[in-house]
């Protein structure tokens, strides 16, 4: 019986501003000139839904995807509740959930996943810094055939450890 009256109670009572409107995310990195100037961007779930439950329908997965996004780009996330704002970590805001689990593990997940890129990046930059083997080529230089390399139109080939050059040569 008691469940009956619970279930009227959440039907009948006052629509209420979703609760994934009330985050938003500001750049952890500001200056006191951008403060100053209001010159930054604050990012928000753009909900504007009202509902008689803490969500309205979808939107308790809007909120996790934003709380994962924002903790990811390492982004101060506050909630604000009766004008009041209050910054803390995604994992602290998720916790009132049932997907705070789900929030930790896609931060961890996202911020491996941007270490990961940024070190292929920099694997990448480093081959390309790195002097280029030269590519190695067989060729037939009078009866014999040696492997070698070329120098412009030379093929570059050793004979009893020393270096020989020559133009007169056919590539196999």
């Amino acid at each position: 019986m008691a469940a009956k009256t619970a279930a009227k109670k959440t039907e009948t009572a006052e629509p209420t501003q979703c609760e994934c409107s009330r985050y938003d995310a500001i750049p952890a990195d500001l200056t006191e000139a951008d403060l100053e100037s209001g010159d930054f961007e604050i990012l928000t779930t753009g909900c504007t839904a009202t509902t008689k439950r803490q969500f309205a329908p979808g939107h308790d997965a809007k909120l996790k995807s934003a709380l994962i996004r924002w903790g990811a780009l390492g982004l101060d996330i506050r909630r604000n509740e009766g004008g009041v704002a209050s910054s803390a970590s995604p994992a602290k805001h998720a916790s009132r959930y049932a997907f705070a689990h789900m929030v930790t593990a896609g931060v961890k997940r996202a911020q491996d996943k941007a270490a990961d890129k940024a070190r292929r990046a920099q694997e990448r930059a480093a081959k390309k810094a790195a002097p280029k083997q030269p590519k190695k080529v067989t060729a037939k230089v009078g009866r014999a055939t040696f492997t070698g390399r070329m120098d412009g139109d030379h093929f570059v080939y050793e004979v009893k450890g020393k270096e020989r050059r020559t133009l007169k040569f056919q590539a196999i």
